[in-house]
């Protein structure tokens, strides 16, 4: 049975970034998997026969290799290949990644807070966000078996901690730096 974990990251957007150069930066789906340092490759694919209804028709398909280390201090590398779709939302992005041995990743990347001038946004409740100005939140949702999941994660943190810029949380990929 797969092992459900959420996480919620907050980016802080530097004072000069629009929300319209932000969310123009999510909808630029090579230079979102490009900020990666972990994808070696990618290439636009057909949507596959067995997509989802809902990915079928709105959603770029991507294939993407990434080049990881089964081993702390790469002793042992490889290459591992999935499948990824990309729909762009009016302050975002939504992409899901269907990778081998069954690992599912969801996430929602989302513009928010509010520009001077702007009514504050309502605040919500266990998610420490800006007082003011723009931020880059990212929701996912991962799925895998109980066995794969510390190592997942620390792949993920891989592959953001080399994107964020000082003073952003720990897990969140910043283009804009």
């Amino acid at each position: 049975m797969p092992k459900r974990t959420l996480f919620t990251n907050i980016t802080p957007l530097p004072p000069e970034v629009s929300r319209e150069v932000a969310v123009a930066m999510l909808h630029n789906h090579d230079e979102m998997i490009e900020l990666n340092p972990l994808v070696i490759e990618h290439h636009p694919i057909k949507t596959p026969r067995d997509a989802p209804a809902d990915e079928f028709l709105d959603c770029v398909w991507q294939q993407l290799t990434d080049s990881i280390h089964y081993l702390p201090g790469g002793i042992v590398k490889g290459k591992v290949s999935y499948q990824a779709c990309f729909h762009n939302l009016p302050r975002g992005l939504q992409t899901h990644i269907y990778a081998p041995m069954g690992l599912d990743i969801r996430e929602k990347w989302s513009i928010c807070g509010s520009l001077p001038g702007e009514p504050p946004e309502a605040r919500e409740l266990g998610v420490k966000v800006p007082a003011s100005g723009l931020y880059l939140r990212e929701d996912g949702e991962m799925r895998c078996s109980r066995f794969l999941t510390s190592f997942v994660h620390k792949n993920l943190n891989n592959a953001h901690k080399y994107q964020r810029p000082n003073n952003s949380s720990p897990n969140y990929p910043a283009p804009w730096t």
